[in-house]
């Protein structure tokens, strides 16, 4: 069954690391033939399981193709319904519209390097998205032109809420979303808002899980009288890493008999700014130290866990799926504290950490570090933390099922 897994970047940088796990299954599946399409290809790629093909037909695109297909797309039947989508939804506006031009261009181009793609190697029996964006309307195009029979896509975060996009415009999504044969949500709460939220038909949006693999050892927590939180994520403003540091200088200021020390994974525009904030915010308190590791790589990440005594785990993202960086602690046996939005109450709850509101002030978040850490229950919360991994967010599991329901598709009619 040849199978196009088509992704932003993946193998290459940056990203996407996730389907570094999920990629094996994929590839210890005999029945699947797969090959993966990335729209961007730049440096050196990650390496990938052998059985699992490289194609770039997908990425790169010349100065004049964009120039061409931006043409095409000024005079395309799916902008004119774009337009006429902004104008129901009241969000006309110059910035809208290029925007929606822009991703009809995308889409426009990507369709057909997919279908030129299968003319050379034969029709894609599933084209499985990653992202339910441009890639999977291009693939949904390339299905209504005889290419390609089935598309599946997945629906994760900043593919999903409307949000997190910059005017709360997404793109295209109402005009493709009933024309999937199947779109995961990473939980049932992502499922009923691509239902609600965009009109997609109930018996085509399933909920599959992202699943890490588990540790055969677990993190330790750091000696009495020192506290270790670690934080991972890319610095945007949706991350809302600026509450992290106040509510550290808070909690330090309540608690100056800790040694107390911050660690934070993970590179972005914002790295500098919050780097700065930290200082001067951090710098002068005794006992807290922090540091900023940048970008690692996912192997490295779950090896930081083995390696080094971790107390806590904090995320304060105003917008989430279900998150793998939370997962990866939790695997490791690191309690987390969340705010309680998109998917993450289907990860955290009080019995592994402490499921905040929707959009916690600085008190709340201290209060809950205390918690988490200092008080009487933290060793069950680490007991937990691992259970609620092994119970529903194991890579062996989740990963399995999901190559088999999309190999199960192919063969359904339609």
């Amino acid at each position: 069954m040849r199978i196009a897994i088509l992704t932003n970047a993946y193998p290459y940088y940056p990203g996407e690391q996730f389907i570094e796990d999920e990629i094996v299954y994929w590839a210890n599946n005999p029945l699947a033939k797969v090959t993966l399409l990335p729209a961007v290809a730049a440096g050196e790629p990650r390496p990938i399981p052998e059985g699992i093909s490289l194609n770039l037909d997908m990425a790169g695109d010349t100065r004049a193709e964009r120039l061409w297909f931006t043409l095409l797309a000024m005079f395309s039947a799916i902008f004119r319904h774009e337009l006429g989508q902004l104008r129901q939804s009241r969000k006309m506006g110059v910035r809208t519209v290029l925007r929606a031009l822009l991703h009809t261009s995308k889409v426009l181009g990507q369709a057909r390097r997919l279908e030129r793609y299968a003319q050379a190697n034969g029709r894609i029996d599933v084209a499985y998205c990653y992202w339910n964006e441009t890639q999977s309307y291009a693939a949904v195009l390339a299905k209504a032109r005889g290419s390609v029979r089935k598309v599946v896509s997945r629906a994760h975060g900043f593919d999903l809420y409307e949000m997190r996009r910059e005017l709360g415009y997404m793109p295209l999504k109402r005009q493709f979303i009933r024309a999937y044969d199947r779109i995961y949500a990473l939980s049932r709460q992502g499922r009923t808002y691509l239902e609600e939220t965009y009109g997609a038909p109930p018996d085509k949006v399933g909920i599959s899980p992202l699943g890490v693999p588990l540790t055969g050892t677990l993190s330790r927590p750091s000696p009495a009288g020192s506290l270790h939180v670690v934080s991972v994520s890319f610095c945007l403003p949706v991350k809302r890493l600026d509450r992290i540091i106040e509510a550290l200088n808070l909690f330090a200021h309540q608690h100056e008999q800790l040694e107390i020390r911050w660690t934070h994974i993970g590179g972005g525009p914002l790295l500098d700014e919050i780097r700065r904030l930290a200082g001067a915010r951090l710098t002068d308190i005794d006992g807290v130290s922090f540091e900023f590791l940048g970008e690692m790589p996912n192997h490295a990440i779950k090896k930081y866990y083995l390696d080094t005594p971790v107390d806590v785990f904090i995320n304060t993202s105003e917008s989430e799926g279900v998150p793998v960086s939370i997962m990866e602690a939790m695997s490791a046996g690191v309690p987390a504290l969340a705010p309680d939005v998109g998917g993450v109450s289907s990860l955290v709850s009080d019995e592994c950490g402490v499921l905040l509101s929707q959009c916690p002030g600085i008190q709340e978040i201290a209060d809950a570090i205390g918690r988490v850490a200092l008080e009487d229950g933290r060793d069950a919360l680490r007991t937990n933390a691992r259970k609620v991994i092994e119970a529903r967010f194991s890579s062996a599991r989740n990963y399995a099922d999901f190559v088999s329901d999309v190999l199960a598709i192919e063969s359904t009619p339609g």
